[in-house]
């Protein structure tokens, strides 16, 4: 919390409270006793402090000591830890037993209001401290990663799939989309995002240019050239012998027909490459939000991904068209993979990511040769395949 954030009184109770630590040490034990004492205590503390203050993503890691002190605190502020509230309504964030309120960290309230996933929760200031921290540093930690460009951003409960139809959703009641173009993969999530949000899936063709399996870019020219009220969904990472989107041309594209465009960045910021070109694409043209997984980039529990847009007003679009209140689960779970993470092992990771795709193409170039296969020539950052000429794939497994 910033100290220019709070009222006067706050100001002095919270200064008041940091020396009264201080004067109870020195009045019980010998001062150098209490100064080593301080010591440690700050030592402690001082991440904590700092990520609450300028809410960005570590270059070095928090112990889980120091997040869970963080979440203990915060969820402390909510109402349903006050000993004095008689807990009687609908919303008290009762729960049956101690350990559900140890599986959402204390955030019972969970996060948001009826009709906006961000806005501040009058029960579950705690939370809604938690939440804002976490969309801060989530968005601090992809702009880190390779998308300087995005302005704005939000961790979402859901996963990528339903993500994708929370942001068509808020394209159809702000834009009034009807159509989504969608560069054929065979993946059903995307193909269902679609349908729940009530639009018709438009499949652009592919085509095969040697090994890969590329968009074919003239004729979704071709298809955005009817101007339909569409939005086009494209793809950053998928298995070979599906390349990425050219989501540089792609954005050109929907920049010149005045069409919307969501990337589907699931695993891709693991990728240095990828970012790259997403970021490329933002600066050529028109981009109006990318969706990456949390569980697949920063090794959450399946539930939650992160929102990132160049422009706010279409964060605030997809916040407000979140129905309802939601669950505080992936939220905190997010926060605490970025904060026991941080920027400088988030780097070695993606480090040690690409030493081991290109050994596993080597490994799996080697099995290839050995059976006479050989391994697919594909730009894909993410995975490999080989072929499997003459084989029946299904007695192999």
């Amino acid at each position: 919390m910033k100290m220019s954030s709070m009222s006067g009184w706050a100001k002095r109770r919270y200064i008041d409270l940091d020396n009264d630590i201080e004067k109870r040490l020195t009045d019980l034990i010998p001062e150098n006793m209490a100064l080593r004492g301080r010591i440690t205590i700050d030592a402690l503390l001082a991440p904590v402090k700092d990520i609450l203050n300028r809410q960005r993503f570590p270059d070095k890691p928090l112990t889980e000591r120091q997040v869970e002190l963080m979440f203990t605190l915060l969820s402390s502020m909510d109402t349903d830890k006050d000993p004095a509230a008689a807990r009687v309504g609908e919303r008290e964030g009762r729960t049956i037993s101690p350990l559900l309120d140890r599986l959402s960290a204390g955030f019972n309230h969970g996060i948001g209001r009826s009709g906006h996933l961000t806005a501040p929760q009058p029960k579950a200031a705690g939370a809604s401290l938690m939440q804002q921290v976490t969309n801060h540093v989530a968005l601090d930690a992809i702009r880190r990663l390779g998308l300087e460009n995005v302005r704005a951003g939000i961790v979402a409960p859901l996963s990528t799939g339903m993500s994708i139809a929370l942001i068509l959703g808020a394209l159809r009641r702000t834009l009034g989309i009807k159509e989504v173009l969608y560069p054929r993969i065979d993946h059903t999530s995307p193909r269902r995002a679609i349908s729940f949000a009530g639009l018709q899936e438009i499949p652009v063709s592919t085509i095969l240019e040697g090994d890969a399996v590329r968009v074919d870019l003239a004729d979704l020219e071709k298809r955005l050239s009817k101007g339909n009220g569409a939005a086009v969904l494209a793809t950053t990472t998928f298995f070979p012998p599906r390349e990425s989107d050219p989501v540089k041309d792609i954005a050109k594209l929907c920049a010149e027909s005045d069409t919307p465009l969501v990337i589907n960045n699931a695993y891709g910021v693991q990728s240095e490459t990828i970012m790259h070109s997403i970021r490329s694409a933002i600066d050529a043209g028109r981009v109006d939000a990318v969706v990456q997984s949390s569980d697949k980039n920063f090794l959450t529990p399946v539930g939650g991904s992160i929102i990132v847009s160049p422009d706010k007003d279409i964060i605030d679009s997809i916040a407000e068209t979140y129905a309802g209140r939601a669950t505080a689960a992936p939220i905190v779970q997010t926060l605490a993979a970025l904060l026991l993470t941080g920027h400088e092992e988030y780097a070695r990771l993606r480090a040690e990511q690409t030493e081991s795709l290109t050994y596993l193409r080597a490994q799996l170039g080697s099995v290839a040769d050995s059976i006479g296969q050989r391994l697919l020539d594909v730009r894909n950052h993410v995975a490999c395949a080989m072929t499997l000429d003459g084989l029946n794939a299904r007695e192999i497994g």
